[in-house]
């Protein structure tokens, strides 16, 4: 038998960003018998994909969506296979220092890459070692605090008459994106997504006001103050440069989230691996919006998507990870907060960028010339900043 109540993936898979309907109409047409002919998930595809075709649904398609929702650490399912679009990746599951003792390796397309244990900062700090009400050393305290700050997002801390005036900083953005849809299945989409960011303001919200009932606030103000800058952000109005961003800013935050997993602040790293697996459908949506637009616009889309990748996102999301000798990120991975460096995040976000691209035909920039023009725009946006705080 099947693990997996045939019953429940609809209502699993509905309220998913990434949802497929079409996949959701073929499971429902599945005969009870023929899903618990096999308690195997590549068996159980190869069973259904006549009802999956007829749908107009793809075997690929329904296995990613099984791995995602069903697997290890999320559900009863073996620890997903697929490189990406599925689960967390092995070297974030392990225990603090990032991998076992030698180290750990995966290949994506062909191209090995070992991740090796980092050995240069002593960890003093346990995963789920701190809650909310632990008592914690001072520097322990003050490197969570920048976290906090420097990752933490709160798009609405005001409730009630404090919040008129306030509103989500990607509100605008949102509101194209749902202008845009070109069809209900993309509109569908979106809708999910917004439902889920405003429940990860919720998350974090809860989680910052644990530990400090003013960091919500710091946060949100500090974002606001620098937000004009973001604003300026060369996003074009356009469909598929919309699933570009959330194709890699997505996947960039679903990284960011996995090196918290096993945070040895235990709010964090329990809220963590809830939303990594939200972000992880968020960037899935991006990559189906960039899919759909190649297969209806031909050539014209796909052309459309290599140029923003090779002269924006691609830089943009490589220079994003932070500098390799970055102080804060030897703290953070010193106490816990943090279990690899920005070099090894980096590498690893691009080997899987490697196979994302390639399922699209799309060609992947070359890491170390997108990071060098990713610093660029660095700069460039930290002159923006400054330019609006002084204005």
């Amino acid at each position: 038998m099947f693990p997996i109540d045939k019953r429940v993936v609809p209502i699993v898979w509905f309220p998913a960003p990434d949802v497929v309907p079409q996949l959701i109409a073929a499971v429902s047409d599945v005969p009870v018998d023929v899903w618990n002919s096999t308690d195997d998930l590549y068996e159980l595809a190869d069973a259904i994909e006549p009802f999956i075709v007829k749908r107009g649904g793809r075997k690929w398609d329904f296995i990613w969506s099984m791995e995602r929702h069903f697997s290890e650490p999320y559900g009863p399912l073996p620890k997903a296979k697929q490189q990406f679009m599925a689960g967390i990746p092995d070297h974030f599951l392990q225990d603090v220092g990032g991998l076992p003792e030698g180290a750990g390796s995966y290949e994506v397309s062909g191209v090995s890459s070992v991740m090796a244990r980092t050995d240069d900062v002593e960890v003093l700090a346990k995963p789920y070692q701190f809650e909310a009400d632990s008592e914690m050393p001072e520097d322990y305290q003050f490197w969570l605090a920048k976290l906090f700050f420097k990752h933490g997002e709160c798009m609405m801390p005001y409730f009630g008459e404090e919040a008129k005036g306030h509103k989500s900083m990607f509100s605008a953005i949102d509101k194209f994106s749902m202008e845009a849809a070109p069809d209900a299945e993309s509109r569908l989409r979106m809708e999910n997504f917004s439902a889920e960011e405003y429940k990860h303001t919720f998350q974090f919200y809860k989680l910052y006001s644990e530990y400090d009932d003013q960091i919500p606030v710091q946060i949100y103000e500090k974002e606001r103050e620098t937000f004009r800058a973001y604003e300026q952000t060369k996003m074009e109005d356009s469909w598929v440069d919309r699933g570009l961003y959330n194709m890699l800013a997505d996947r960039f935050g679903v990284y960011q989230g996995f090196q918290w997993v096993q945070s040895s602040y235990a709010p964090l790293a329990r809220a963590s691996l809830l939303v990594c697996k939200d972000e992880r459908g968020h960037s899935n949506m991006g990559y189906l919006h960039v899919r759909d637009s190649i297969e209806r616009h031909g050539e014209e889309a796909r052309k459309e998507a290599q140029r923003r990748l090779n002269e924006y996102w691609y830089p943009q999301f490589m220079g994003s990870f932070g500098s390799d000798d970055s102080r804060n990120s030897n703290q953070w991975r010193k106490w816990g907060l943090k279990m690899l460096t920005n070099g090894q995040m980096r590498d690893a976000f691009h080997l899987e960028m490697l196979e994302v691209n390639a399922s699209l035909g799309l060609d992947t920039p070359d890491k170390d010339e997108a990071l060098a023009r990713g610093n660029e725009m660095a700069e460039e946006v930290k002159s923006q900043m400054q330019s609006a705080m002084s204005n």
